[in-house]
């Protein structure tokens, strides 16, 4: 495992979130078009599975779901998700939920869905007894949990690929919001690690 033994503090009154993304060597995390998926490597997509692994709940923005609400189901029900979710003293099943305002548009997959209000939301997580919760993106809801500070922690695999980019072609970590000058995030480098040419670094958000 990249990250054996991985420890989250727990936090007063809400979960701690922490969110995990792969980006080109450019900034880019997704294309929108076909054939530039996926960025990382099988490596990276190992590290995903154990960063889901620790996590007491999974959270997806309504596009990552719309596109891989079917292949993250699919991945969360394999039985050896399970059996490492065991070994690190989790209830096999992760509870995955989409935050979207349009939930009928995922009546067919079957999945949790609640209210994207963020702030509706992390009551709502830790009422139910989450204390650490995975979002996945994408680019949007990270934005949406940065502007009202509820982002702990990031984690960003590096991979060495430059894409490029065209207008409204290409998308970078956080979209939809750009923090004035005196609410930008500071953050703090808790470790790096290099798997051949991948950088994987996790960061601690500050402010």
């Amino acid at each position: 495992m990249v990250y054996p033994n991985l420890k989250f503090p727990k936090i007063s009154q809400r979960p701690f979130f922490y969110t995990n993304f792969v980006q080109t060597l450019d900034g880019k995390v997704s294309v929108l078009k076909n054939g530039y998926w996926p960025i990382g490597s099988l490596k990276d997509h190992k590290v995903l599975l154990e960063l889901r692994a620790y996590a007491d709940c999974l959270i997806h923005g309504s596009n990552l779901a719309f596109e891989f609400g079917e292949r993250t189901l699919e991945s969360l029900g394999r039985s050896e998700f399970g059996a490492l979710r065991k070994r690190l003293g989790k209830n096999k099943n992760l509870p995955y939920f989409v935050v979207t305002s349009k939930a009928g548009k995922f009546e067919a997959l079957k999945v949790n869905t609640v209210s994207n209000d963020i702030k509706s939301l992390t009551t709502l997580l830790f009422q139910k007894g989450f204390n650490h919760v995975l979002v996945e993106g994408g680019p949007t809801i990270l934005g949406s949990f940065l502007k009202e500070g509820l982002m702990d922690e990031i984690f960003i695999t590096i991979a060495p690929k430059i894409f490029g980019t065209a207008k409204n072609a290409t998308k970078t970590l956080v979209e939809g919001i750009l923090l004035p000058p005196e609410k930008i995030k500071n953050l703090k480098l808790l470790s790096v690690k290099k798997l051949d040419s991948e950088v994987f670094l996790r960061y601690r958000v500050l402010s």
